[in-house]
């Protein structure tokens, strides 16, 4: 019964605190003074606006109230403890008008003092003009700069079977240069088109191209195989064994020993072929995905000639450097279902889209999500045209 009552208390006393944050913090001293010192320097989609505050103690902050592009009404403050304001979420150079109010622990507000601006080019419309669409195996790439880091919402779509714009995905980045494809097409002339937003509800016209996508395919495993070079870890412990690595079974899985951390291994296609991308699949361990002696950072390394049975790295050409994404980003120990189903559908890289045909493929393991000494990849898929 006693804990039932702390329980109890605890909810009421943080339920008051919370009522209270709703009123006036102190009975009125007065309407506030305005501010003064006023100056205005643009940034990119806003400005940051200065100024001194009147010498009063009740002061509590500033705010700004002003109408961005998309016509919505924002509102932003700083505390007494600053002297200036950030003002954002403008996707247009036009010249605009901010409200600034003095407020006070009653909750007073002073008269206004209203600024004017001229917003420099929007961290969305900068994104938006570097957006390139190229064709790619399979599909569309799209490319672009972000040379703000701001977060950005993009929109993919692709024309169906009776022309329809449908989208296909869609992704967030603050990346400051990124790339994004999407496959599952014929190489037939077809519409993709992507939509920008940023977190202010502004969005850009829809950018479309009509492309004719590359053929793709999967590379065939029936002619591949792991090649045993000299340097190679080898993928053949506890139940692993290095096969299971192409073997077209995700269930099953290459494990190295124990301190071989970077792990290399080595894929012979079995034929020569303009490569598009690559897919790793993690092993399913211990009812999770991301973790234990999962890959997490590797690279890859391509040749077009057989390369030296010591397992000598100058005859390789460094392609990728990559990193397998949680999306979710929690611990460890938990994982989203968008997290399973990323994991499920396997971790694509793409390779560079000039890169000359190849025949063998390195991969060198350089870190785990466990952190171990060791590592346990469940499968890894190769997709191009055989030449």
């Amino acid at each position: 019964m006693k804990r039932i009552n702390l329980v109890l208390f605890s909810v009421l006393i943080l339920w008051s605190c919370t009522e209270k944050n709703l009123d006036p913090t102190s009975p009125s001293l007065g309407k506030p003074g305005v501010i003064t010192d006023v100056s205005v320097e643009a940034t990119p989609g806003g400005a940051i606006v200065t100024y001194r505050i009147p010498n009063s103690e009740d002061i509590l902050g500033v705010k700004a109230v002003y109408t961005i592009t998309n016509g919505s009404t924002q509102e932003v403050s700083s505390s007494f403890y600053d002297n200036k304001l950030t003002i954002v979420g403008f996707n247009d150079m036009s010249e605009h008008t901010a409200e600034l109010y003095v407020f006070n622990r009653a909750l007073e507000l002073s008269d206004p003092v209203t600024v004017t601006f001229t917003p420099l080019e929007s961290p969305l419309s900068k994104v938006r003009k570097s957006m390139v669409i190229v064709n790619d195996f399979g599909g569309a790439q799209f490319q672009w700069a972000n040379e703000l880091k701001a977060p950005i919402v993009f929109d993919f779509l692709a024309a169906d079977s009776v022309g329809q714009m449908v989208t296909r995905r869609i992704a967030s980045s603050e990346a400051e240069s990124m790339q994004q494809s999407i496959r599952g097409f014929m190489p037939e002339a077809r519409k993709f088109a992507v939509v920008l937003s940023d977190q202010w509800g502004n969005y850009s016209d829809t950018i479309t191209e009509t492309i004719v996508p590359l053929f793709e395919e999967e590379i065939p495993k029936t002619d591949m195989s792991i090649m045993k070079l000299g340097n190679d870890a080898s993928f053949t412990n506890w139940e692993g064994t290095d096969n299971f690595l192409i073997d077209d079974n995700t269930e099953n899985f290459g494990h190295s020993a124990n301190s071989s951390i970077p792990a290399p291994f080595t894929i012979d296609l079995g034929v020569e072929a303009k490569l598009s991308r690559i897919v790793m699949f993690q092993r399913f361990f211990s009812s999770l995905y991301y973790n234990w002696g999962n890959p997490k950072e590797f690279e890859v390394y391509v040749s077009a000639t057989r390369p030296a049975q010591n397992g000598d790295w100058t005859g390789w050409t460094k392609v990728m450097d990559c990193e397998i994404i949680k999306p979710s980003g929690l611990p460890i120990s938990d994982n989203s279902d968008e997290d399973k189903t990323v994991a499920q559908e396997g971790h694509e890289f793409a390779f560079p889209l000039d890169l000359p045909p190849a025949r063998y493929i390195r991969i060198k393991i350089l870190s785990t999500w466990g952190g171990t000494t060791f590592t346990h990849p469940a499968e890894i898929d190769v997709f191009g045209e055989v030449q």
